[in-house]
This record gives structure tokens, C-alpha cells and sequence, in this order.
């Protein structure tokens, strides 16, 4: 992308951004790829978040249907260059989708710095959802883990979910 282009984009509102790439959605991923590429400066953290939102934006709006997709949220989620994690565990308890059972779980338990700061562990508890409505005998699996977990309301949130839902869901082939 030319520096033109990466001006413009970081000119723009988020709803001037979903106009204009709603339907380009993988020319802003191509970017959001190379951006990952660079050193990261303030400048280059602030464009991989503001993409990684805009893509996030984008596929729950117009793609959450859409498998094809997966890879990139995969990528993201295990990402530690960006904020965005709990938006991505967002769009997995929307997506609810078998193929990301591990990813998810990772996610749960994955040791982000800025994590410390929530002490409500809300992209565990996104996790444990996502885990929920998957509905499948290894998200269950992954719950059960969850519930052993040595923080308390990662637990809580687990068992929560554990006694939730029935876990007799078929199971497809994992993604990640």
C-alpha cells in the first residue's frame, strides 16, 4: 500500500473506513499484513489497531458466516502487538464455530501484559462463552480445563458455562 493510501486510511472514521472497504475487506487485511510486518512504533501499533477493529467491525457485520475468515482471526488472537483481544473473543462467542475450540481456549488463558489491568477477566469470560454456545464435546473439554484454572473467576465462568448447555453437538474437524 502506497504511503498515500496509509495516510488516508489513518484520516479516516470508522465509518468512513467501513464504507469505503466493506466490500475490499481483503485489501485491508493485505495492509493489516504488512503492517505486521514493520517495526512497531506508535504509528504502526495505532494502524494494526485501528484495521484489526475495522476488520473486526466488518466481519461481524457482513461475514460472521463466513469460515473463510478463521485464519486471519487466528492470527489475531494469538497477535500480542495490539489491544484487540477482547474484540476478537467477541467475534468467537458470535462465531461459535468448532473449528475454533483450541484457538479459543488459548485466547482464555493466553498471558497479555494489558491483561492485569482486567480484573474481570473479560476475554476469559468472552472464551468461556464462545465455548458455551459451541456446544460441542471438546468444547466442553476445554471447559472442564477452564474450570480448573487457578484463577477463581475463570473457574466461576467455566462451570457457568459447564452447566449451561448439553455438550451434544457434533464435533468437526479443528481448524487451528
Amino acid at each position: 500500500m502506497t504511503t498515500e493510501e496509509r495516510e488516508m486510511i489513518l484520516n479516516l472514521s470508522y465509518e468512513e473506513l467501513i464504507e469505503k472497504f466493506k466490500n475490499e475487506l481483503q485489501k485491508v487485511i493485505k495492509f493489516l499484513q504488512d503492517e505486521q510486518k514493520k517495526d512497531i512504533d506508535n504509528d504502526t501499533e495505532y494502524i494494526i489497531e485501528k484495521l484489526i477493529t475495522l476488520i473486526i467491525i466488518i466481519i461481524e457485520d457482513y461475514y460472521l458466516e463466513d469460515d473463510s475468515f478463521n485464519e486471519l482471526l487466528i492470527e489475531l488472537a494469538y497477535d500480542k502487538n495490539h489491544y484487540e483481544h477482547e474484540n476478537i473473543a467477541l467475534i468467537f462467542e458470535n462465531l461459535h464455530s468448532p473449528k475454533l475450540i483450541n484457538c479459543v481456549y488459548n485466547l482464555a488463558v493466553m498471558e497479555l501484559d494489558y491483561k492485569k489491568e482486567d480484573e474481570f477477566f473479560n476475554i476469559a469470560r468472552k472464551c468461556t462463552y464462545a465455548l458455551g454456545y459451541t456446544n460441542t464435546p471438546k468444547a466442553k473439554e476445554k471447559l472442564e480445563l477452564l474450570a480448573k484454572n487457578e484463577n477463581e473467576l475463570i473457574r466461576e465462568y467455566a462451570i457457568k458455562q459447564l452447566n449451561r448447555h448439553d455438550f451434544t453437538d457434533k464435533d468437526v474437524e479443528e481448524q487451528d
